[in-house]
């Protein structure tokens, strides 16, 4: 009976330390730190084929333009886009027909603070702050389409870089984004 109430604690901390992934890409440059974790919520997964919708979130006050606040979503809806169709999935405008919904969103520290992130979104990678740059996150979420419940979450923390030409920009926000989704492509 010992043997296996101590095989049960083994596979369920197993199992539990799984679900839940933290990794940290450094480069030389602190500029380009990037802290990513990641937990599976649900163990529902998707072939390739399955259908998705975009779902960008808002945060309701933010010390960026509206135009920039723009400019940078549609950076990261055109990469979550790519990247998930590079990986098998089809995005569909119509709401009813997807099989699952990705919610995203993006946020300077000082709008939205870590502290903040931990209690609304339940993980975060904690890449400390750096008193010469701005540090922001870009958290994303993949939710079935007909429960409603959150199957899994992602967030990668870096600094963001105001002198990249907007082909940097391009090229940062692909390489972010295909890395955060590579631990929901793991775990699918």
């Amino acid at each position: 009976m010992k043997k296996i109430t101590s095989l049960m604690a083994l596979v369920i901390t197993t199992l539990t330390l799984a679900a839940c992934v933290q990794m940290s890409v450094e480069n030389p440059s602190k500029a380009n730190q990037l802290a990513i974790s990641s937990v599976r919520d649900l163990p529902a997964s998707y072939p390739k084929g399955s259908l998705f919708s975009l779902s960008p979130r808002y945060i309701e006050e933010t010390s960026l333009k509206a135009k920039q606040t723009q400019i940078i979503y549609q950076l990261y809806t055109n990469a979550i886009e790519a990247d998930l169709q590079q990986n098998g999935f089809v995005n569909t405008r119509v709401l009813t027909q997807a099989d699952f919904y990705v919610g995203f969103g993006i946020a300077l520290t000082k709008d939205f603070s870590d502290d903040k992130i931990n209690e609304k979104f339940g993980i975060s990678p904690g890449l400390p702050e750096q008193d010469d740059f701005k540090k922001g996150s870009f958290l994303i979420y993949i939710e079935n389409a007909k429960t409603g419940e959150r199957v899994w979450r992602g967030i990668a923390q870096g600094f963001a870089d105001e002198k990249l030409s907007p082909e940097q920009r391009v090229q940062r926000t692909e390489i972010i984004v295909a890395t955060v989704m590579k631990q929901f492509y793991q775990t699918n």
